[in-house]
């Protein structure tokens, strides 16, 4: 096991990394924001409110990411199962899913450890007239590690595209890697109903009958409600097109840890970021997680080699599909990379999950990151150099998602899907426009309430006003917050936002969530810097080579 460890510390890329990021780390952690800016009156605001226990305008997007941002991701010693010693052979062109699949088995029977892959490539579904092997992962304490994502270090490659699994569903291809608990993940319902108001950003429901809750617990705060519509909508009003939301109604999932209970009074560790009617039928329902799931130093690699098409069929929007997390709490994604995919990673109703450090490669495809349902998830330090269809994404229920210091390609669209999120911060992007990708007509409205855009810097003149509640028009947002909007000049029709604040001129402090997460731990955590210089010598080294087809208006072969 040591003999392994230190393979994987010595290997060409960590060298280069602990190099890189030395060398970094100080000027990451100290230099000052690339522009001079005066500060955001939004965070000012936030800050006495907090300070003072009123409601905040902003909510607080810093309980996002792995143990909501106050550890750092931890380096998981063992034990170790590589996969060479289960019969993988890097670079020899055969098969080495079997290989894979003992690894995996034998982690779970030991209650966890890492899967190690050494550096090389390594391939999986290459046999056409065999069933393609999903990799199912369904207990926590696993962690797939790589020598590397950069030339030199570890390579994945799916050789053979899945096909749809349900006839007539596009979207049903599986993935590669499904991380997600055995059995059901629906939540179960306990019989305990919120019994008064709470108000949102605050950390405390009274219910009728605690006797079923006990501090760790993780819980669904829960609503179905055709009465709560306004709630969440007012000011704007819903159209014949909601077709979903007038069927259903509000649909919210809330995930929850109980710190405390105090006879009816139940107490989250992160804040409610919803406002809480007793009369709209709230109550708390309980959920399965594994924890502790990590992939680490890996170029995942696909063969999607055409040029895309949306919905054309099941290989362009799913057909190499890699990473799927379903139900997972406290987990991670860093220091790989996602190369001619059609799917990179879709993380669904999972709490305090980070995924850094990420480049997206090779082909456009549908969707690199995409985040939906769960609370608090963070994708961040990512470079999305491939344009696929849907940019940095989310949907479905999903709450305080953080998209941090993203950097899209100019004319690429961020991407709410549909189903109702709420309080999603999109902080520090590069890159981008707002408009042109979302789920279907059915799941109007995009986005709820407190969708915020925070010194995001387009570069696009494909559009130069925003209206997100545009008559006739598919982009619906209940009244984004807008602070610190730069670049390209643009103007928005403040009738449709609930805040506009410097547009045209980047605001302090840079980041939101940094600026958010130092104020409630007293200090920025070192893993903040520690993980931006890893951005820096991971864009500093070279990328394993992937063949690209030609894209409108390229004249690349």
């Amino acid at each position: 096991m040591a003999d392994n460890d230190r393979a994987r510390r010595d290997s060409p890329f960590a060298r280069h990394l602990r190099r890189v990021s030395a060398a970094l780390a100080g000027a990451v952690l100290f230099a000052a924001p690339a522009f001079a800016a005066e500060t955001a009156k939004a965070w000012t605001e936030f800050a006495e409110a907090m300070d003072a226990g009123r409601e905040p305008m902003l909510p607080d997007y810093s309980w996002a990411g792995y143990d909501y941002g106050e550890s750092a991701i931890p380096d998981v010693e063992g034990p170790i199962f590589d996969i060479a010693d289960y019969g993988a052979v890097a670079d020899d062109g055969e098969s080495d899913e079997q290989a894979i699949v003992r690894a995996v088995e034998a982690a779970d029977a030991a209650g966890g450890g890492v899967v190690r892959f050494p550096a090389g490539r390594f391939l999986v579904n290459t046999d056409e007239n065999s069933q393609p092997v999903v990799f199912r992962f369904r207990n926590g304490n696993v962690v797939l590690r790589g020598a590397g994502s950069a030339e030199g270090g570890t390579i994945v490659e799916m050789v053979r595209p899945f096909d749809q699994a349900e006839e007539g569903k596009m979207y049903s291809t599986p993935f590669m890697f499904e991380f997600r608990p055995a059995g059901s993940t629906t939540d179960e319902a306990l019989g305990v109903s919120v019994v008064e108001d709470a108000r949102r950003e605050t950390h405390t429901v009274v219910v009728d009958d605690a006797s079923a809750i006990v501090p760790g617990m993780r819980v669904t705060l829960y609503l179905e409600s055709l009465e709560a519509i306004d709630d969440f909508l007012s000011p704007c009003e819903t159209e014949p097109t909601f077709t979903r939301m007038l069927a259903d109604g509000i649909l919210v999932r809330e995930r929850h840890i109980v710190e405390s209970v105090d006879g009816s009074v139940v107490r989250f560790r992160e804040p409610i970021h919803a406002d809480v009617r007793a009369d709209r039928g709230w109550e708390l329902r309980t959920y399965p997680v594994a924890e502790n799931i990590g992939i680490e130093d890996i170029c995942f690699v696909g063969g999607w080699k055409q040029r895309f098409m949306h919905h054309r069929s099941a290989l362009d929007d799913g057909g190499w599909s890699i990473l799927r997390f379903g139900n997972l709490a406290n987990s991670w994604m860093r220091r790989c990379v996602l190369a001619n995919v059609n799917y990179g990673l879709t993380i669904r109703n999972s709490s305090q999950i980070s995924v850094l450090n990420v480049n997206i490669e090779g082909n456009q495809g549908h969707h690199g990151l995409h985040a939906r349902g769960g609370y608090g998830v963070l994708i961040g330090l990512v470079d999305e150099n491939s344009g696929f269809h849907h940019g940095p994404s989310l949907g479905y229920q999903g709450v305080g998602t953080v998209y941090w210091r993203f950097a899209m390609q100019p004319d690429q669209r961020i991407d709410s899907h549909s189903g109702q999120p709420y309080a999603t911060l999109f902080d520090r992007i590069d890159g981008g426009i707002l408009y042109g990708s979302g789920g279907p007509w059915a799941g109007l409205p995009h986005h709820l309430k407190h969708f915020t855009l925070w010194n995001f810097s387009t570069a696009s003149t494909l559009f130069d006003e925003y209206d997100f509640w545009k008559t006739g028009g598919k982009e619906r947002f209940v009244r984004p917050l807008v602070v610190g909007f730069h670049g390209t000049p643009v103007t928005f029709v403040e009738e449709s936002l609930q805040y506009l604040e410097s547009p045209g001129i980047p605001v302090a402090p840079e980041s939101l969530y940094e600026a958010q997460l130092e104020r409630r731990l007293g200090a920025l955590p070192d893993w903040v810097g520690q993980a931006r210089a890893e951005r820096a010598a991971m864009n500093a080294a070279k990328l394993p080579t992937v063949p690209l087809v030609a894209r409108p208006g390229s004249q690349s072969p």
